[in-house]
């Protein structure tokens, strides 16, 4: 009877350490694998913005034609970026890694755009006017300047990582 316990303790060891090796080799894949979170961030980001502005042309386009400068172009700027930052998203998803390597290019340098035109308000605007859509319209200004900085170090952090990423 002893014999079988020990038996089947070993067992049990054998078998906890062959789970534990599958986890950290798992894990590992996952850790070098995480660029993809912010390739398939910005496409959720780019997706739910251009969506949203879409959704809420009418006062997209009219919030655009208030900015001093750009006011001109905002229908332009109305249809464009939307459908821009969705086109950049679908791009994002497909599975070809050269376009996918541009869109980021793409993005993260549309994301610097984005922030400095924040920068710019925050320095020299009395009224400031953002439409950037949905939740992130709803952040305060110095907040979103932060969100879009962080996700251009990510995107840039992303696109050094795709560089070297081979299927």
């Amino acid at each position: 009877m002893e014999k079988h316990l020990t038996t089947v303790k070993s067992s049990i060891k054998a078998g906890t350490a062959q789970v534990w090796q599958w986890i950290i080799r798992k894990s590992r894949w996952l850790f070098q694998q995480r660029h993809w979170v912010v390739v398939y961030g910005y496409a959720f980001l780019y997706m739910f913005t251009g969506h949203n502005k879409l959704v809420n042309m009418q006062t997209f386009v009219k919030g655009n034609k208030r900015i001093p400068v750009l006011g001109q172009y905002a229908e332009f700027i109305g249809w464009g970026i939307p459908l821009l930052e969705i086109l950049l998203a679908i791009v994002l998803v497909y599975p070809w890694r050269k376009m996918q390597r541009w869109a980021l290019w793409t993005s993260t340098v549309l994301m610097g755009v984005f922030t400095l035109y924040i920068a710019l308000m925050l320095l020299f605007a009395e009224k400031r006017l953002c439409h950037c859509g949905g939740v992130i319209e709803e952040m305060g200004w110095h907040t979103h300047l932060i969100f879009n900085a962080v996700w251009i170090g990510l995107g840039m952090w992303a696109i050094k990582r795709l560089k070297n990423y081979t299927i």
